[in-house]
């Protein structure tokens, strides 16, 4: 029964596929790209990859100055009709897309297709194609997606893994027979002959069995279509083993990627620059850089996405002399302006803290881009200087959505979180349409303010926009938000109801628990995240041994800290350390936690001694104290924080004469130090109220109150 659903499925997937549209419609040609996604989900992402097909079919015959019409046009057939009912969907990114990326590739004057490609009243017309043939498209497998697209079922990752089922579980039968017969694929019966394949010719192209690669979810279904690609011979085209490659790095399997890009003979850009994102996006960019010198020493030709894509790994590594190379070559091999590039030159500068670089990438660029205006504006608030950021966000004539983000997630960043809110406010009455991001930094920043109203009125605003069930990370970041804001209850009420949540839901909620105080929550939350089979990382042990550390609870920390070890793998950094330094400093045990620090595999940070130096406040150990304070010295020399903290451990146990030179070497040395704060909101208005100070309109009424509670506390003591 199994294998005729599934050739009942099959047959209508096929059946769905054979027709495609006979044009690309005007509304398609004069789409001029979208601003990302939002919350109204007004356009649907592409269910097509459009990032990786040939773009060289149209930048190879369309070239300029002229750009011919009849070249052009016919590139452009050649290009988008084979995929021509994924582009006229209106209701989807496809055709902005794929003009982006055509953009990327060769620089287009504005509206060149939309005025000169218009053969009738629906658009531009494509050559008609018999039903069962296989396009230039389809002959290597890449077209599969349009038969993808073309589908009304619900459920298409369901279907997907269903169809992989069925054709892995027979040996014999392969997507390829399509050209046979479409109902015998999944079927034990089928005769001999649909059974035993007749190998293809050497100059055929390969059938679309591509379409299995495209739906493999694990590095095991991988294995098992490159098994079948290396036994029916189709591993030998180009590509077939490009998109195994390209297959390998969407499921982020990069050890994978790279035992298969070492088969391919003579690698060409493509393949390269496939690598050097997975690389990339795998965190491994400093490989992706290497990989990168490599591809310019054999001769291999880089393009826009190949500068797009190792720019991004410079900036991530801060690898500044790399990245100053690759601008060098891209000046010398006369890349014409483009905005993947230079926004990728900007960021990379910025990263390596080079802004006057970045300000002449930016002032170099012919006109004015949004892409490049976010990515200054970007620049400046990694750099600390808001202002600058202020200066250019007034001087974007075309502010998209990731304007607005880039300005309250900068904010964020340099903890202006008023700044971020009122920059939020102003984006909710203006025609931009909010996503995802923004609503997240904006939530952040209540978070740190404790603005509890304001967040409810983020709250309320994403539920009314948001028509179908919240992402998981808006979902974290309202849970996050409340627990931030003292409303402990309402923060677990609202994880409660996620129906989805990953290790960073259950981290937000462990963490909001421990701060309030309910160590015992947590431990338990804990319990039912492992016991849900998700799996903790290093981030949800740091939120448990907080509860641990406002516990006083050694045992259970030593415990954890063990666990996160032996059980899950984790190798503990200075956050860890940290927790388990302030579990047995706050505990009196500071002899355990002295060598504890010594037994560290890497030198401690500040923040080590600083903390168990507040152990030694607490218990009034000099002794130790002193030699905390020494290496602190030696980290941070000129740090007025930890001076004001030594000051307090010799205040705390009498000897007032050294905590007065303590302070005195603060004043004269100029030392900053942190003064203590506290946020209030009152009626929607946060109010923050530093520790001596005296500037505050209501600064007399607040101390008398004060005053007043102290007296009243010393008369029941």
């Amino acid at each position: 029964m199994a294998p005729q659903r599934c050739i009942l499925a099959l047959g209508f997937l096929l059946l769905v596929g054979v027709a495609s549209s006979s044009f690309i419609s005007d509304a398609a040609l004069q789409s001029h790209g979208s601003t990302g996604r939002n919350l109204l989900q007004a356009k649907k992402s592409c269910p097509i990859n459009l990032e990786f097909r040939n773009y060289t079919i149209i930048t190879s015959q369309c070239k300029g100055p002229q750009y011919p019409p009849k070249l052009c046009c016919q590139a452009l057939k050649d290009f988008a009709c084979p995929i021509a009912d994924a582009i006229n969907d209106m209701s989807t990114d496809c055709a902005s897309t794929m003009f982006s990326y055509i953009n990327l590739y060769g620089k287009y004057p504005p509206g060149l297709f939309a005025s000169e490609c218009r053969e009738g009243k629906e658009g531009l017309e494509c050559p008609a194609q018999a039903p069962g043939g296989a396009s230039a498209e389809t002959a290597d497998g890449s077209g599969v997606d349009v038969l993808v697209s073309r589908r009304s079922i619900a459920n298409r990752k369901t279907r997907n893994r269903y169809f992989l089922t069925c054709l892995l579980g027979n040996y014999h039968s392969y997507l390829h027979h399509m050209s046979v017969t479409p109902f015998p694929l999944c079927s034990s019966n089928s005769p001999s002959s649909i059974r035993t394949p007749a190998r293809r010719a050497p100059s055929q192209s390969p059938p679309p069995t591509i379409f299995l690669l495209q739906i493999c979810q694990n590095l095991r279904e991988l294995k098992q279509v490159h098994a079948r690609l290396v036994v029916t011979g189709l591993l030998r085209f180009r590509s077939t083993a490009l998109k195994l490659l390209e297959s390998c790095v969407s499921i982020s399997e990069i050890e994978y990627a790279w035992s298969v890009f070492e088969r391919i003979p003579s690698p060409d850009t493509f393949g390269f620059n496939t690598l050097i994102r997975g690389l990339t996006l795998a965190n491994s960019s400093y490989i992706s850089i290497l990989l990168y010198k490599e591809m310019v020493l054999i001769g291999c030709i880089p393009d826009n996405h190949t500068y797009t894509f190792v720019l991004k790994a410079c900036s991530s590594i801060r690898a500044l002399d790399e990245g100053q190379q690759v601008h060098t070559r891209i000046i010398k091999a006369g890349v014409s302006p483009n905005t993947h590039v230079h926004s990728s030159l900007i960021h990379m500068y910025a990263n390596c803290n080079r802004v006057d670089c970045a300000e002449r990438v930016f002032d170099e660029f012919p006109q004015e881009e949004t892409v490049i205006m976010n990515s200054m504006i970007s620049g400046y608030f990694n750099c600390g200087r808001p202002e600058d950021a202020r200066e250019v966000f007034y001087q974007t004539s075309e502010r998209d959505v990731a304007t607005w983000s880039a300005m309250v997630s900068g904010y964020v960043k340099n903890e202006m979180y008023m700044e971020a809110l009122q920059v939020f406010r102003a984006l909710t009455v203006s025609e931009v349409k909010v996503n995802e991001s923004v609503v997240v930094s904006a939530l952040s920043a209540c978070g740190r303010l404790g603005a509890l109203d304001q967040g409810r009125w983020i709250h309320a605003y994403v539920e009314k926009i948001v028509k179908e069930e919240m992402s998981v990370v808006l979902g974290t970041a309202i849970v996050d938000m409340y627990a931030k804001c003292g409303s402990i209850e309402t923060s677990y009420e609202i994880f409660c109801k996620m129906r989805m949540k990953d290790e960073v839901t259950w981290c937000a909620m462990i963490l909001g628990f421990a701060v309030h105080g309910r160590a015992d929550r947590s431990f338990e939350l804990f319990n039912e995240m492992t016991a849900a089979g998700v799996r903790p990382n290093g981030a949800v042990f740091v939120a448990v041994l907080t509860a641990c550390l406002h516990a006083g609870d050694v045992e259970r920390g030593l415990c954890y800290f063990d666990r996160m070890k032996r059980v899950y793998g984790i190798n503990p950094s200075m956050e860890h350390f940290g927790c388990m330094v302030g579990v047995l400093g706050r505990a009196g045990l500071l002899a355990e936690a002295e060598e504890f620090i010594s037994a560290m595999p890497e030198r401690p940070n500040a923040v080590i001694w600083a903390t168990f130096l507040s152990g030694c406040r607490i218990h009034k150990d000099v002794r130790r104290g002193k030699r905390a304070f020494r290496h602190l010295l030696e980290l941070e020399p000129m740090s007025g924080d930890r001076f004001k903290l030594m000051g307090l451990v010799f205040a705390t146990t009498g000897n007032h004469d050294e905590a007065v030179k303590v302070w005195r070497l603060i004043k004269e040395g100029d030392m900053e130090t942190t003064c203590g704060s506290s946020l209030i909101e009152v009626d929607g208005v946060v109010r923050e109220f530093v520790a001596g100070d005296v500037g505050h309109e209501k600064a007399r009424e607040v101390y008398a109150v004060i005053e007043g509670f102290r007296q009243i506390m010393d008369s029941r003591s």
